[in-house]
């Protein structure tokens, strides 16, 4: 026959190759020449490696066909691991259509693995496993059907099949594998059957394309960064099955419920770090069943303006709700210990927030930046407001210190331009670095004389702070505690001079006015060297 060649391999008697060569039409894709490879008998393993031979033989002016529909599975029923994986091949990724016999229990490892060229597989309802990266980088495989015999797709199967827009995903399987759909940008829309029970990590992570998902109620589990980076979906709802939402699972979901309520289901036991994270949900209600909201949970949320905490949550993670800049009120449940790092920094609309008696810890930078926080009530259970907790709440006027408070750290009010008074608590022994610096309408503070310590900067810039009393228990200034306090000009020492003068020598703090020094004595001391 014109353009027939007929291929007997000595080692596969079983194994008729019939390859077809026919000229096409005027395309730049058709003017390559179709080849079949026909594969009938019972299929051996040397049967996967003479294929792939003869493959890697061809010249890559081809478009291929492998067609194995006809061939016999008897006792090798698996698909090898990389078997055409076709990375920097030529030859193989001018494969077009495959056809799997019926009777292959698994395709393995990799075994399509950047086949860019393919368009076609059809996957037997005898196959049970999909292993990892069995099609991942098929770049040109548009549509599949999971059938009902496969239990789980393996971690990566369909990764970066970038024109994969429609996929069937049958009611045996258990396990959507870790990344197994990730960076399928044409993607769409898909349901998740109501035998999956786990959605992996990264499972559909920057699938950009992807606006409507339903997850079946068998669901339990939503893997780390399952749906990161799904910029266009618009809504999902999550199940009453689900108990945990892992890290970043919902990063970057910028739609996601744009301007209307997210909901978490009771079932919810955790929310994972970055969880949500810039998600475009302006309400959402933390359900009793949680305990515990992780690190940037809904950092960056622009949108949202209201968030109800239930009585369960004990700890508000670093960063929990830093930048939500429309966020503007929230109560905090007595249940709450601690609130880490940031938690509230940036959130430029927050006017008012209640920390309940509950709370032992308010950590680093946690109001930091809260330029509408004008309020704000510190039980006494709280002992350390730690470094730049209050620092740029602009709008902030006044603050009482409870006297459980035994440190403050260094910037912790910094830059509170609207603060005029503030009493530092007894038990405190040093008054940290900048610690007031540029509260510009600071004009009364009240030090007490357990304070043994005044670091560098800690009045820098307080340009109404005219007068100042430190007390006898202060042993050592550090510095320039008072460098640009410009309109301070009376010091009241409740030591005497020869104290004054043993613990501070010659020193002028930074102060550039003329400025009297009232001591205990009576003695004045005129001008600061």
């Amino acid at each position: 026959m014109n353009g027939m060649k007929k291929i007997v391999s000595k080692a596969l008697t079983a194994i008729i190759m019939a390859c077809m060569l026919i000229l096409a039409g005027c395309s730049e894709e058709e003017t390559m020449e179709p080849y079949t490879i026909k594969v009938t008998g019972i299929i051996t393993e040397e049967t996967f490696s003479t294929i792939r031979q003869k493959v890697d033989d061809l010249e890559n002016h081809y478009q291929l066909t492998i067609d194995m529909s006809e061939a016999i599975v008897d006792k090798v029923t698996a698909i090898p691991d990389y078997w055409l994986s076709g990375f920097f091949d030529e030859e193989v990724n001018n494969l077009l259509r495959i056809n799997l016999p019926v009777g292959i229990t698994a395709i393995g490892r990799e075994a399509f693995c950047g086949c860019t060229g393919l368009k076609s597989i059809n996957i037997p309802d005898s196959v049970i496993e999909i292993g990892a990266g069995a099609f991942r980088s098929c770049t040109s495989l548009s549509e599949i059907t999971i059938p009902d015999s496969v239990t789980e797709i393996g971690d990566s199967a369909f990764e970066s099949c970038t024109s994969l827009s429609k996929i069937t995903i049958a009611d045996s399987v258990t396990k959507i594998g870790a990344g197994a759909f990730k960076l399928c940008s044409s993607l769409s829309e898909i349901t998740i059957p109501d035998s999956v029970t786990e959605i992996g990590d990264s499972a559909f992570k920057k699938c950009a394309s992807l606006s409507k998902i339903t997850i079946a109620d068998s669901v339990t589990e939503i893997g780390e960064s399952a749906f990161y980076g799904c910029e266009n979906l618009l809504q999902i709802t999550i199940p009453d099955s689900v108990t945990k939402i892992g890290d970043s699972a919902f990063y970057a979901c910028c739609c996601l419920f744009w301007h209307s309520k997210m909901e978490i289901p009771n079932s919810v036991t955790s929310i994972g770090n970055s969880a949500f994270r810039s998600c475009g949900f302006s309400e959402i209600t933390i359900p009793n069943s949680v305990t515990e909201i992780g690190n940037s949970a809904f950092y960056n949320c622009a949108s949202l303006s209201k968030i109800t905490i239930a009585n369960s949550v004990t700890s508000i993670g670093d960063g929990a709700f830093h930048v939500c800049r429309s966020l503007s009120e929230i109560t905090i449940p007595d249940s709450v210990t601690s609130i880490g790092d940031g938690a509230f920094s940036g959130c430029t609309s927050l006017s008012e927030i209640t920390i309940p008696d509950s709370v032992t810890e308010i950590k680093l930078y946690t109001f930091y930046n809260c330029t509408s926080l004008s309020e704000i009530t510190i039980p006494d259970s709280v002992p350390v407001i730690e470094s730049w907790t209050f620092s740029g709440c602009t709008a902030l006027k006044s603050i009482i210190i409870p006297d459980s408070v035994k440190f403050i750290g260094a910037s912790a009010f910094s830059n509170c331009t609207s603060i005029s008074q503030i009493t530092i608590p007894y038990g405190d022994t040093e008054i940290g670095s900048w610690t007031f610096s540029g509260c510009t309408r600071l004009s009364e503070v009240t030090i007490p004389n357990s304070v043994t310590f005044i670091k560098h900067g800690a009045f820098e810039d307080c340009t109404s702070l005219s007068e100042i009393t430190i007390p006898d228990s202060v042993t050592r200034i550090d510095g320039l505690p008072f460098d640009g306090c410009k309109n301070l000009v009376t010091i009241k020492y409740t030591g005497t001079v020869e104290q004054y003068y043993s613990f501070f020598k010659n020193q002028n703090f930074g102060i550039r006015t003329p400025t009297k020094v009232f001591c205990s004595d009576g003695i004045t001391i005129i001008g600061l060297d």
